[in-house]
């Protein structure tokens, strides 16, 4: 419900309304959104003020005005991240107006697998520790990120991890390792991307239905002792998008054609 008692005007606080649905995935990209006349029930106000904020909603882009049709939840503006350079989460989202943060999700201990253990270089069944983090722009979650560490380096990481928290800093597992707490730094990175659908536990975070198509991207970063983490990191495929130049060479005809 909206506040008539408030200083902002009805139709601003409708259009905050619906701001906070669409960002917190209340209404998800494609959804119609409910009629002038239940949104004027729903938050106590004339189907003129509710008129008014899904004009100013439609003309940011949060929704879509179909003639005929109804009004639908729109398409925000993608974030585009350069892979050919590495740039932190905050600087990424900085660069296109976006206000970043991030939140720790989960950090423990957890004992290895076969395949993660391979990976880190360390022995099978080993404990490993996990470091899980939410990103998101302007209140909104883009990036759910699930890294793995050996556990000196993972206990460093989630020390440093736990202070931006406290500071109010954005950040990423790449941000952690500039911390004067943390002893080893990457100097190597090998990806891969794919697109994935979004499992239970990702489709609440990332506020997207179940199944829904996020890209995902494996990461390990390395320095010159060997392997530092093994991440995987999950984007909103509605909110994010990658970009990258590349040389190109035409190669020769092997048979001359």
């Amino acid at each position: 419900m909206v506040s008539r008692t408030s200083a902002q005007p009805l139709y601003h606080q409708v259009l905050e309304q619906i701001r906070a649905r669409v960002a917190t995935g209340a209404w998800v990209r494609g959804d119609r959104v409910p009629s002038e006349r239940q949104l004027a029930d729903l938050l106590g106000v004339s189907r003129i003020t509710v008129r008014h904020a899904v004009r100013l909603a439609a003309a940011e882009g949060l929704v879509e005005q179909r003639r005929g049709v109804g009004t639908f939840v729109g398409a925000p503006d993608r974030l585009e991240q350069d892979l050919s350079e590495v740039r932190s989460f905050e600087r990424t989202l900085a660069e296109q107006g976006h206000v970043a943060s991030t939140e720790i999700l989960a950090s423990e201990r957890l004992i290895s697998d076969l395949i993660l253990a391979g990976t880190l270089g360390v022995d099978p069944a080993t404990p490993v520790f996990n470091l899980r983090l939410l990103g998101r722009g302007d209140s909104s979650p883009v990036v759910y990120y699930d890294s793995y560490f050996a556990l000196p380096l993972g206990r460093e990481m989630a020390q440093a991890a736990q202070l931006l928290q406290q500071d109010g800093c954005p950040f990423s597992t790449l941000d952690l390792y500039r911390q004067e707490s943390v002893t080893r730094v990457p100097s190597t990175l090998s990806q891969t991307i794919e697109a994935a659908s979004a499992s239970p536990e990702l489709a609440r975070y990332l506020a997207v239905r179940e199944d829904s198509a996020v890209l995902a991207i494996e990461s390990v970063m390395s320095d010159e002792q060997g392997p530092l983490e093994f991440r995987r990191a999950y984007y909103r495929a509605d909110r994010y998008k990658f970009a990258v130049k590349r040389r190109l060479v035409i190669p020769d005809s092997p048979t001359g054609c």
